[in-house]
């Protein structure tokens, strides 16, 4: 199926960006810092859509729609890729990383995407995009990482689920590798808004309350997929995203996954109750044939990540 990359009214509200409520736990913090204050300023920009919001990193556009053009070829794939010489030179240095390496030397990008096919390419460059650019923080770096680590698990397990179910493993692995698109979007706006480094349990609070809409809007800009808009505004309600509810819910399944699998705790039983396996009709034999690819799924990370 082609996905394009639409263009999408921006909206001048989104819903439930709500002011922070007594009991919501934004308004104790451990240091002098108004937490609540910062989350009502949050909460502002978002609903007037003035929050910062990054560009499209390099080629990221056109790689992403190559891969949902049902006529794309390796020689424009090559060509994409090769704009960038930064990121031309990542994908060579993953594909020639040990796991990866062939008898001899791959130089060139029609080479590697000989050797890999233009899925992987794409992967890789996509990830490698999005990693050197909208998740790379200064001054909430772990949170940053953790949230690209998250991403990228994501997206990989999404193609897996995407092929238990038979559904598109294209469209799959974009709606996973860009669920959380959010969460960088607000780490970067709390290190504009204040100079003073939040507690670990706030900054997750903020990011629970507002990483679904600011994601929502930077989607939006970038005009993504509309299955990926989707996945962005309703990762953790799958149910209310109408005509997208099966790429949704794989990326809903991924997105379990991954925490699980971050956590060190894949195991059949949890994996087995989520909402998310009932509706993709996916059965016992299905979630044991998924966790069988934990090793696999670290191995691609790794070299993802080289």
């Amino acid at each position: 199926m082609n996905y394009a990359f639409g263009i999408l009214p921006k909206r001048s509200t989104l819903s439930d960006p709500s002011k922070p409520e007594a009991g919501d736990g934004l308004a104790q913090s451990n240091d002098s810092t108004d937490v609540a204050a910062i989350a009502r300023r949050l909460a502002a920009q978002i609903e007037s859509c003035t929050l910062e919001l990054p560009p499209m990193p390099g080629v990221a556009a056109e790689v992403m729609a190559s891969s949902l053009d049902d006529q794309a070829d390796t020689t424009r794939l090559a060509q994409l890729i090769q704009t960038d010489q930064a990121l031309a030179s990542h994908v060579l240095r993953v594909v020639n990383s040990p796991a990866m390496r062939a008898s001899t030397e791959i130089v060139a990008l029609r080479q590697a995407i000989a050797r890999l096919g233009m899925n992987k390419i794409r992967e890789i460059a996509v990830a490698a995009a999005l990693s050197t650019s909208l998740f790379k923080q200064a001054t909430y770096r772990d949170e940053s990482e953790q949230a690209w680590r998250q991403a990228l698990c994501a997206g990989l397990w999404a193609k897996e689920v995407a092929r238990a179910c038979r559904k598109n493993t294209e469209i799959a692995y974009l709606c996973g590798l860009l669920h959380n698109i959010g969460a960088p979007v607000v780490l970067r706006a709390l290190g504009d808004i204040s100079t003073v480094r939040l507690p670990q349990r706030d900054v997750a609070l903020l990011l629970a309350k507002f990483g679904a809409t600011a994601g929502d809007l930077l989607a939006r800009e970038w005009r993504l997929p509309e299955p990926v808009i989707a996945t962005v505004r309703w990762i953790d309600d799958f149910n209310a995203s109408g005509q997208h509810v099966d790429s949704v819910a794989v990326a809903s399944c991924a997105a379990h996954l991954a925490r699980l699998m971050l956590l060190g705790e894949l195991a059949a039983e949890p994996v087995a109750k989520l909402a998310s396996i009932a509706h993709l009709n996916l059965y016992p034999d299905d979630v044991a044939a998924l966790l069988e690819l934990h090793d696999p799924i670290r191995t691609s990370m790794e070299l993802l990540t080289v």
